[in-house]
């Protein structure tokens, strides 16, 4: 499985100049997700402050692309591939509401040229993403949703308030007794 460090992308390719000898190159220099010095400057730079992540760092690069082959998902095209540009972001946070030590996170968007703003919603969006997939994870798993056979949204609705309020009883009976 190749780890986020190990990715490579590549740059826009540089403008053909006239009278040079061989077919112009389709792909620019390397982006290696695990050599900093590969990056270059970013296009878009931001440095804010979190509640539950502390200070966030995040770097855009734009116009970076994928050098794909005919394997995998490309086994059938015919022609010359596609290049795919979008832009790459890098998210580093301070600390993680788990206490878990925090590892940068690579987003990809399939749109070029993003300016300040599109980058810095992108990467809240994700942050706020994260939190509602846990939130679901933890309906799942702890409140039981996938248990039981419902078979209309009713049915789901009705046994996701009786869950809750099954719960707040609980809480509320612990409560009471530990007082």
């Amino acid at each position: 499985m190749t780890r986020p460090s190990d990715r490579v992308l590549r740059r826009s390719t540089p403008p053909h100049t006239p009278h040079t000898v061989g077919r112009p190159r389709r792909h620019g220099s390397e982006f290696a997700f695990g050599v900093p010095a590969t990056w270059g400057q970013p296009d878009v730079a931001i440095d804010a402050d979190t509640r539950l992540y502390g200070p966030a760092i995040v770097r855009a690069w734009n116009r970076l692309h994928p050098r794909l082959t005919h394997r995998t998902a490309w086994t059938t095209h015919v022609g010359p591939l596609p290049i795919l540009e979008g832009t790459v972001v890098r998210l580093q946070v301070d600390r993680l509401p788990s206490g878990a030590i925090p590892k940068p996170v690579w987003l990809w968007h399939s749109r070029v040229d993003l300016d300040i703003g599109a980058v810095d919603l992108l990467w809240q969006a994700f942050l706020r993403r994260f939190d509602i997939e846990h939130t679901f994870r933890l309906f799942k798993q702890t409140l039981g949703w996938t248990r039981p056979k419902l078979r209309t949204p009713e049915q789901a609705d009705r046994w996701g308030w009786l869950v809750l309020a099954a719960y707040t009883q609980l809480g509320s009976a612990q409560a009471s007794v530990d007082s």
